[in-house]
């Protein structure tokens, strides 16, 4: 009894070994960019990404850039009447829209405040706004009509580098996509100029979300070392 007793005992540590060995062998190689930030995890509805040996207990304060904002590529052969003056106004209100979710989401609900002028504790957040893509565009009176579509009305990815205000060093991304998209059973809905609205308002309040979610994260954790590159076979 004892000598099956002892036998069990080391198959079991046996395996023990054998089991942590095979997971440190087939773990999957972590998802590192160009500029080597590392992907970490995140909600589904997109992605986030820090700098391995960075700290972001420091962080009080934000500084946001107005976001740039590329439309996709055949926007303009579907829009071929839309002016300089259009297009200014549809940048304009985007930013507006942009800056007041973010601002809703991390300093009205989130522990931080805007500031002016780089200092320790400030990180600076660079968004980008690309494959824009917004519908019902009236260019005659140069305003959003009203009609109906059996489709999403705004589609766009969103990419935010966050830097260190100071040194400018990268540390953080987060980026959303929303696709193109139909609607359940092919719904119509209205797009005018405030369903227009309302939809960006939703993207950049979940991309708001993401980002201070992803700080919250950064903020409890301790830096990670950088993984040991593999032996030379």
């Amino acid at each position: 009894m004892r000598w099956r007793a002892t036998k069990l005992a080391f198959g079991l540590a046996l395996a023990a070994v054998l089991a942590t060995g095979c997971e440190t062998a087939d773990r999957p190689p972590e998802e590192v960019t160009s500029d080597g930030l590392v992907r970490v995890p995140a909600r589904s509805v997109g992605g986030v990404y820090r700098a391995p040996d960075a700290t972001f207990t420091h962080y009080q304060r934000l500084i946001l850039e107005p976001p740039s904002i590329s439309f996709i590529r055949d926007w303009e052969e579907k829009h071929p009447k839309v002016g300089p003056r259009e297009m200014a106004r549809v940048r304009e209100e985007t930013v507006a829209l942009f800056r007041d979710e973010f601002s809703r989401e991390l300093v009205k609900r989130g522990p931080y405040e805007l500031a002016n002028e780089p200092a320790p504790d400030v990180l600076l957040v660079i968004p980008v706004i690309e494959d824009f893509d917004i519908a019902a565009l009236n260019v005659a009176s140069e305003t959003f009509t009203r009609t109906y579509t059996t489709w999403r009305p705004v589609t766009m990815k969103i990419t935010g580098d966050l830097r260190d205000a100071q040194t400018g060093k990268l540390v953080g991304r987060v980026i959303i996509y929303r696709p193109p998209e139909q609607y359940p059973n092919r719904q119509l809905r209205i797009a005018d100029r405030t369903t227009i609205a309302h939809e960006q308002r939703l993207v950049f309040a979940d991309w708001s979300a993401l980002v201070r979610e992803a700080l919250n994260v950064a903020k409890a954790e301790k830096p990670r070392p950088p993984r040991p590159s593999a032996a030379p076979q």
